[in-house]
């Protein structure tokens, strides 16, 4: 009898939701994020300009010992927000936020299916590999916004462009 295991989804604000909606964009390298697409309330509270809301949702299943998994990467429209729409700077430095969730996407498929005896795993052990990566991308995220000074810093800001095309470009196998 083949076992089902649902993990969470991972949100840029390190929080956890529980399903994915119609109001996601799937991340494709030829699909770039539009002002449009952020369509959530700005947070008053905050100094920041805008905010992505991008996430790594998977469902993992095992039939007949062998594993298959789905990791998906995606932008939330409702929960993505912007105090201003008007600089293509900002946009850039927000898109590479979502193609940083996809790297760690890439990077989980391809600890999933390097598992030995994936399917002798017990939840809590996947689930460690699930937390791991999301820590590993909140941190990336954090220092990629800590080094670029949230894209104020146009030569950090094209060098982490430079970076993260790279790590994609070397985990292009692990694309869904």
């Amino acid at each position: 009898m083949p076992s089902k295991i649902i993990f969470l989804l991972l949100f840029l604000s390190c929080e956890y939701a529980g399903a994915q909606n119609a109001d996601s964009i799937y991340w494709s390298a030829g699909r770039k994020l539009k002002w449009e697409n952020f369509k959530g309330k700005p947070d008053p509270g905050t100094r920041l300009l805008a905010m992505t809301q991008a996430g790594i949702g998977y469902e993992v299943a095992c039939d007949n010992g062998k594993l298959d998994f789905k990791v998906t990467c995606y932008f939330n429209v409702n929960d993505s927000w912007a105090k201003e729409k008007d600089s293509d700077q900002l946009l850039s430095h927000e898109q590479f936020h979502f193609d940083i969730t996809e790297l760690y996407a890439r990077k989980l498929r391809k600890k999933l299916s390097e598992l030995s005896d994936p399917c002798g795993k017990n939840i809590k052990e996947l689930n460690k590999i699930y937390e791991a990566n999301f820590n590993e991308c909140a941190r990336e995220q954090d220092l990629y916004d800590k080094e670029t000074n949230h894209s104020l810093d146009r030569e950090k800001q094209k060098a982490w462009e430079e970076k993260i095309a790279k790590e994609l470009k070397a985990l292009e196998k692990f694309t869904s």
